[in-house]
């Protein structure tokens, strides 16, 4: 032997050059990785730092006024979405009025710290995020207060942006300012309303048909069992359900005359009823005895007397 390295060969080598490059791309996306870190920690820590010095002006002459900038508005925000308040997390301190602050790290605290409430902070945030830094400097400029901004970020979209790009936002007339805003809002209860009534409606017309359909499908499955049942019935059991059926149908139909009945004693009890009263009375008797006489010739029955008349028990029962 000579001594010399076997020659690498071409799959040999292309695994090397594959694990080279695998390599490479593992070393790029550590960097990215670091890189981003390095970003978010950079954010954190500049918001943390403008949360400290917002604490610091909070302690200086005039600092609430000056906490109710966009520009201070925009390091609030800042600060409650990368939540730097908490770096002074077991932090007591007090606020402008002298009241003691158990923890400076939370949110409520940390708004107590700088002179301003956690709802206040809070509306002015929505306030940033729906108008946007432009609008909402120029509708402060013309002094449009907490009410009316809430108002307007009540409206749709089309109805806000008309008064935000509106004539008197540009000219700085508050007066017509409130009074637009004041009008569309009650324009906009009016309609929020009349959706809400329609809804309503549809709602209660959906569930009475939901309810009929159901007591469709209930009625037609009572059905359904009454004539299975009925068709597994010997002749004795058929003839005595029929029986009962026939007489408790009676029963009802007799009890549906005890108010027209009630109604026509009330009348003959009243000694100075006119005559046409009386007449009407004997008209509606005279009406269910057509009906009475109509269905017994429909269905072909042979007037009885309940009294005398055993003729039924005769075909039955022949001597």
């Amino acid at each position: 032997m000579d001594g010399r390295k076997p020659a690498i060969g071409t799959h040999e080598l292309q695994n090397h050059l594959d694990q080279a490059d695998l390599a490479e791309q593992q070393l790029e996306n550590q960097a990215l990785i670091e890189g981003a870190e390095k970003s978010d920690l950079a954010r954190y820590t500049q918001a943390r730092d403008q949360a400290n010095q917002l604490l610091g002006e909070a302690r200086s002459m005039n600092a609430v006024a000056k906490l109710t900038t966009v520009i201070t508005l925009k390091t609030l925000a800042k600060v409650k979405e990368t939540k730097a308040y908490k770096e002074l997390k077991g932090t007591s301190g007090v606020d402008t009025q002298g009241n003691k602050i158990d923890d400076v790290g939370t949110w409520e605290g940390y708004c107590r710290a700088i002179g301003r409430s956690k709802s206040s902070v809070d509306d002015d945030l929505r306030n940033l995020s729906i108008f946007g830094e432009e609008a909402l400097e120029n509708l402060r400029s013309i002094g449009a207060g907490y009410r009316e901004l809430r108002k307007l970020r009540q409206l749709p979209d089309e109805e806000r942006e008309l008064i935000i790009q509106g004539e008197a936002v540009q000219v700085g007339d508050k007066d017509a300012l409130v009074e637009l805003i004041e009008d569309m809002a009650v324009r906009h209860a009016k309609e929020k309303e009349a959706l809400s009534q329609q809804a309503e409606e549809s709602r209660q017309e959906l569930e009475a048909s939901r309810r009929v359909t159901q007591d469709k499908s209930n009625r037609i499955a009572e059905l359904e069992e009454q004539l299975h049942r009925r068709q597994n019935l010997t002749p004795d059991q058929r003839v005595g359900e029929l029986s009962k059926r026939l007489e408790a149908e009676g029963v009802k139909a007799r009890s549906l005359l005890l108010p027209l009945r009630s109604v026509m004693v009330e009348i003959l009890d009243w000694e100075d009823a006119p005559r046409e009263l009386h007449h009407a009375c004997a008209q509606q008797v005279a009406r269910l005895r057509i009906e009475l006489d109509q269905m017994e010739r429909e269905l072909g029955l042979e007037p009885v007397d309940l009294d005398v008349d055993d003729s039924w028990m005769q075909e039955i029962n022949p001597s």
